[in-house]
């Protein structure tokens, strides 16, 4: 979205629409046809929110203020915006003519929430050693458009002098509606699972969300390079960069991780307000070898620490039997394959070297290396074409090997394939289908022991 401030001309118009006209503390204003309006603890907030796409307008009650509109703006964003969002960058601002005895002062800037980008416009009143104030919040485009045609229907009242100040508190999540839980559209048949123990995961853009009575799991997709030799820092920068913008308020946050263990586990946690549901919450984030970043969200401590035994405080040798709970979250991203998902061609490399070394010597007694590509190419009308390729031996001497066949592929359900022919004899491989970002898909097949990953190259 643009991060340009709104306009202020509009605020001279005296004029309302009698027949939809609403009064709330010192404003007098016309919601947009259709919008939602509620009023709490301070605040009235006119919203909308459709398919992803919020915009609303928080009307804060007057309060005290310092007499200068400019300080008395800077202080509002800092309560109301900086505060609970955490904004890019310094609001553009600009200021308006006084409007019926209130001065004006207007800015904006744009802030990072559920992986994208929202902008915050404020505009303060002053008067009276009075400040009252409306915030916009949105991530879309028309939302700005909408506040200045919204600020054209806005009067205040006669400023008087105020005698009970309240300071402004801001108002819960900015977008109506609490946790999205609905998968993102893809070309694929199955974006949702629902597992036989009850957690039910969905494909989303940036995670694959999981959710089972009151807990809810992110499990966050890669997105380049990941090691940091700092391991404080790295813990800290993938809490501020995947959990810190969905959430305001945090207390008590701890993090630890465990160079005991070979493959070193991290975690993070705190309690934190959500800005999607408002509620008060226990978020962990944690990471260990191949599973990458999840984000446990529980009502509270006790409800994880249940679940889970692991404390931040008490993790250093932690044993690999509690580390093993959260580490297998990941198979919470496993969706079921479609015989229409398989058209194209799908590829699976592996590779190996080992370089040899005299014991009584030290000198080089070279080196050995292993390498193959297994393909499967599926036409789209039930056939298909395998091959396996494959590279062994002395590196500078290794001896090449291979194998094709085609025949007839069919699903059996959703989590197998059969193949009529695979090196001379049919075959049945467990198959599913891993998430990634972009809507992309990982196939994972087993016919005889670990599986294997594909990846779509055609």
């Amino acid at each position: 979205m643009r991060s340009r401030p709104a306009h202020l001309p509009l605020l001279a118009l005296s004029t309302l629409s009698a027949a939809h006209a609403a009064t709330f503390d010192v404003y007098t204003f016309t919601p947009p046809s259709g919008w939602t309006q509620t009023t709490a603890k301070g605040v009235t907030r006119v919203s909308r929110n459709a398919g992803g796409q919020y915009c609303l307008f928080d009307l804060y009650a007057a309060t005290k203020g310092s007499g200068n509109v400019k300080q008395d703006f800077r202080s509002e964003w800092n309560t109301l915006v900086v505060k609970p969002y955490a904004p890019d960058d310094a609001p553009e601002e600009e200021s308006g003519d006084p409007v019926g005895g209130w001065q004006t002062h207007l800015g904006g800037a744009s802030f990072a929430y559920e992986g994208g980008t929202s902008l915050a416009v404020l505009a303060t009143f002053s008067a009276a050693g009075q400040a009252a104030s409306v915030l916009m919040l949105g991530n879309d485009e028309k939302c700005l458009e909408q506040f200045d045609a919204f600020l054209t229907t806005l009067r205040l009242k006669t400023p008087t002098a105020q005698t009970t100040p309240t300071p402004p508190k801001p108002a819960p999540a900015p977008a109506a509606g609490g946790l999205n839980t609905a998968p993102l559209k893809s070309t694929f048949k199955f974006d949702t699972t629902t597992f036989d123990d009850g957690w039910v995961s969905v494909v989303q853009k940036d995670w694959v969300l999981a959710r089972r009575g009151t807990t809810t799991i992110r499990l966050h997709y890669p997105s380049g390079p990941t090691y940091n030799p700092d391991s404080d820092a790295a813990l800290r920068d993938a809490w501020n960069t995947l959990v810190a913008p969905r959430y305001r308020d945090l207390q008590d946050y701890r993090q630890a991780f465990d160079t005991l263990n070979f493959e070193r586990p991290y975690l993070a946690s705190g309690t934190a307000t959500s800005l999607e549901t408002g509620a008060r919450v226990y978020v962990a984030l944690f990471r260990q070898a191949e599973s990458g970043w999840i984000e446990i969200v529980t009502p509270d401590r006790d409800t994880f620490l249940k679940a889970y035994r692991l404390d931040p405080a008490q993790f250093y040798g932690v044993d690999d039997t509690l580390l093993r709970p959260l580490r297998n979250l990941r198979g919470l991203n496993r969706f079921a394959v479609a015989a229409s998902d398989l058209t194209g061609t799908w590829s699976s490399n592996a590779s190996g070297y080992t370089q040899w070394v005299n014991a009584f010597t030290g000198l080089s007694a070279g080196a050995t290396g292993f390498s193959s590509n297994e393909t499967f190419e599926f036409v789209g009308n039930g056939t298909y074409r395998w091959s396996l390729a494959m590279a062994s031996g002395v590196v500078g001497a290794q001896t090449f090997s291979g194998a094709k066949s085609s025949g007839k592929h069919a699903m059996k359900g959703n989590w197998q394939i059969s193949f009529s022919d695979i090196e001379g004899k049919p075959s049945v491989y467990n198959a599913y289908f891993e998430a990634g970002r972009g809507g992309q898909r990982i196939l994972w097949m087993q016919s005889v022991g670990s599986y294997s990953a594909y990846v779509k190259v055609k």
